[in-house]
């Protein structure tokens, strides 16, 4: 046993705890192996002081496999040494074997969140304007950053959606950016009148562009229940506006992501195309 704090022994009982759950504070990383196995005895000294050295900032749990068989069934482990990382509950990476050094540092450095990972977390806690300074400040570290690039363009979207589009166009075509891009695409349209929108589909039901409209300043306002009615209907009415209302209500599936309206919406507007 290490003398390490961030080395400790796990057994079947502890697992749930000591890996699983606390892997949602930080990084958790997991060494199956055996008191025969030569590569673990190369491999073990090496990723404890690896993690010792990172002071903290991802803890390390030995697992000794003849001891604890029922870990490594579950997380099929085929030959030892094994290494798995956890974060937020789940395995996030693995490796089986010796590696060199500079690739079990990579490992490691891979894990711990950098300053913009903190900032992300940290702002969805601050009032916006703070939460504002805070991720500005993080993308001027680190100006790849998405979950910062993500994070910032929310918050601006709707009174600079210029802004908003330059935050996440580089990181394009991930969902997250896309959402954004359906979120400024809106915001710059405008909300309109939407008690004359209302007015007008009501006098014509049937009529696919007002219902389009209708739909658009709806999300715009982020009333998305009748937001999706409406475009829904726009699909259902067909004519040439047909495709421009699919178009639109895939952007917002996008924005509500696995909100339960979705999979219900999908199925309406799948059936009105097919």
């Amino acid at each position: 046993m290490s003398d390490s704090p961030y080395v400790i022994d796990v057994d079947e009982a502890g697992f749930q705890e000591q890996v699983i759950d606390r892997s949602h504070q930080f990084p958790v990383v997991v060494d199956l192996w055996a008191e025969w196995c030569g590569p673990c005895r190369t491999l073990g000294p090496m990723i404890e002081a690896a993690v010792t050295a990172r002071d903290g900032e991802v803890v390390l749990a030995k697992v000794d496999v003849d001891a604890n068989p029922r870990i490594a069934q579950s997380l099929r482990v085929q030959g030892i040494p094994q290494v798995f990382a956890f974060k937020d509950g789940k395995a996030v990476s693995q490796f089986t074997g010796v590696i060199p050094q500079p690739q079990l540092d990579t490992f490691l450095d891979d894990l711990i969140p950098t300053a913009a990972d903190r900032a992300v977390a940290l702002a969805a806690d601050l009032p916006s304007d703070d939460a504002e300074v805070a991720l500005t400040r993080a993308l001027e570290g680190e100006p790849d950053h998405l979950g910062a690039a993500v994070a910032l363009a929310k918050l601006v979207v709707e009174r600079d959606p210029d802004r908003a589009r330059a935050l996440v166009g580089p990181h394009r075509p991930d969902p997250a950016a896309e959402a954004v891009l359906t979120q400024a695409s809106l915001a710059s349209d405008g909300h309109g009148d939407v008690d004359a929108l209302r007015a007008a589909v009501a006098a014509g039901p049937e009529d696919g562009a007002g219902r389009l409209a209708l739909g658009r300043a709806l999300a715009a306002r982020g009333e998305h229940d009748e937001a999706l009615e409406h475009l829904l209907a726009a699909v259902e009415a067909g004519g040439e506006t047909k495709d421009e209302a699919r178009e639109q209500l895939v952007g917002l599936f996008g924005i509500l992501g696995d909100d339960p309206r979705v999979p219900a919406a999908r199925a309406r507007l799948s059936r009105a195309l097919f």
